[in-house]
């Protein structure tokens, strides 16, 4: 949006908004602060009032955030408008993946789960397709507001969707209401069958796992400090964090402007026009990668999507050194850029999903949702760190500071592989095995083996399902 000419002109009276670097830096990170406030509190709010309540509270939140960016021409007030909205998305992305990961059928929870991370093309697509046309057909204040009020759309779909939806199971299992519960699982995940075995199953860790975490008294902050498991799955969420926002995802986000400019593509049509194909094309990828990480493994996906960045990286910013060294070699410009794409959707295959997926999975449910809370303040905080300190890295080294992100990944890959467990083949309450034993890593590895030799041996997915966790359990005793 910072592209657009009224956008600039209604809030500093240029039209060239994004060469202010403070004031677009500013703007572009408000969110992410806002994000940051959010999440010092949905923790409590959703592990108290619940999930369905948690979005419904956020979005809420968000269309007010919508209203005041509307209602202004004061860019002190629209700031502010941003940072409303950063803490009701504080809500829904805190609760949703929890909610999506609680909910779904322990078959399809892995895509299930990664498919909600990827839906956020359902909204940059037509952003993006919104702001190109506005671009051309008018110049007015409608050519800002329109695509800033699409934000309340989703939202609003996101608010009444709520009244429609059950509570997560395992909610109203720590709130002791059982046959809620039940209920749910017995409708949802056994066919209507009450005596469906994968109802006696979940209910059956469920209660295992609550009056363990009971007794560890896992559901305070307080609890990451306690114990070698804790501590392990705390540095994990941190890696997460840092990592996926690190990786040189920084391109497509926020500053795609900046970065695209690099490589030559400077005019407003050429930067919306791209920033269209760079979401298509990304939302097919994450598509794509989010229902191939239960067949592939999360671990392995992270390490060989880590590589992928190297080696894209390395292109990179070779093509940058010639390029910047010379701008008439245009076909040089163009062939970094598609590495650039390429990275991109490489990021979007191996790392999208498992964003939400991965660190909701390693949490035990008592504190799934502060810990998930502590990922997304972590996000946010790497993600203010950008915006404030990569432009003007940016505008003070130009395309040499890219170079941050090459070591970035080196460092990442080395942490990923001695350290990032996998937790393909488990059920929500078994994979607190992986956690208490001495190499966790090497627990992880070793299970999965095993699910895929007795998934492979019947012939039925859904008996060798249930076969699976049956071998599991067998082999822990």
């Amino acid at each position: 949006m910072a592209t657009l000419d009224s956008f600039g002109i209604a809030f500093t009276g240029q039209p060239d908004f994004q060469s202010n670097s403070d004031k677009y830096a500013l703007t572009v990170s408000m969110i992410q602060i806002g994000e940051i406030a959010g999440c010092l509190f949905v923790g409590y709010i959703s592990d108290t009032f619940g999930r369905r309540k948690t979005m419904m509270a956020g979005s809420i939140i968000i269309i007010v955030g919508v209203v005041l960016e509307l209602a202004t021409h004061n860019l002190n007030v629209f700031i502010f408008g941003r940072f409303v909205i950063g803490f009701g998305v504080a809500q829904v992305t805190t609760a949703a993946p929890t909610y999506t990961l609680e909910v779904a059928h322990p078959h399809f929870r892995a895509w299930a789960t990664g498919i909600y991370n990827t839906g956020w093309g359902v909204g940059s697509i037509p952003a993006s397709i919104i702001l190109l046309s506005v671009q051309y057909v008018d110049t007015s204040d409608y050519a800002w507001k329109l695509p800033v009020g699409i934000q309340a759309v989703y939202s609003g779909i996101v608010l009444i969707g709520c009244f429609f939806i059950p509570e997560s199971p395992r909610w109203l299992m720590m709130q002791g209401r059982e046959q809620e519960a039940r209920a749910f699982l017995i409708r949802y995940h056994g066919n209507g069958i009450s005596d469906h075995p994968i109802v006696e199953m979940t209910l059956g860790e469920m209660r295992e796992a609550f009056e363990d975490e009971a007794i560890r008294k896992t559901g305070s902050y307080s609890a990451f400090f306690k114990g070698r498991a804790m501590t392990y799955r705390l540095w994990l969420i941190i890696a997460i964090a840092f990592f996926s926002q690190y990786a040189g995802n920084w391109l497509a986000g926020g500053f795609t402007v900046v970065t695209n400019a690099q490589f030559g593509f400077k005019t407003a049509e050429q930067q919306l026009s791209l920033s269209i194909a760079n979401s298509v094309l990304g939302f097919i990828a994450g598509q794509i990668g989010a229902s191939f990480c239960e067949r592939i493994g999360r671990r392995i996906m992270i390490i060989y999507g880590t590589i992928g960045f190297i080696v894209c990286w390395t292109i990179i910013l070779i093509c940058l050194q010639i390029f910047n060294a010379n701008e008439e070699l245009t076909g040089v410009g163009v062939a970094g850029w598609i590495v650039e794409q390429v990275f991109g959707l490489i990021y979007c295959f191996s790392w999208l999903s498992l964003n939400a997926l991965y660190p909701a999975e390693i949490l035990p449910y008592s504190a799934r949702a502060k810990g998930l809370a502590l990922c997304q303040l972590f996000i946010n905080l790497s993600g203010v760190i950008q915006g404030f300190v990569f432009i003007y890295g940016d505008d003070a080294w130009g395309w040499k500071f890219d170079s941050f992100f090459l070591f970035f990944n080196i460092f990442a890959l080395v942490i990923e592989y001695f350290f990032f467990v996998e937790t393909r083949g488990y059920s929500l309450e078994k994979i607190d095995i992986i956690f208490n034993t001495p190499n966790p890593v090497k627990k992880s590895i070793s299970d999965v083996r095993t699910v895929v030799e007795v998934t492979e041996i019947s012939g039925d997915k859904d008996r060798g399902y249930y076969l699976t966790y049956s071998m599991n359990d067998l082999s822990r005793r």
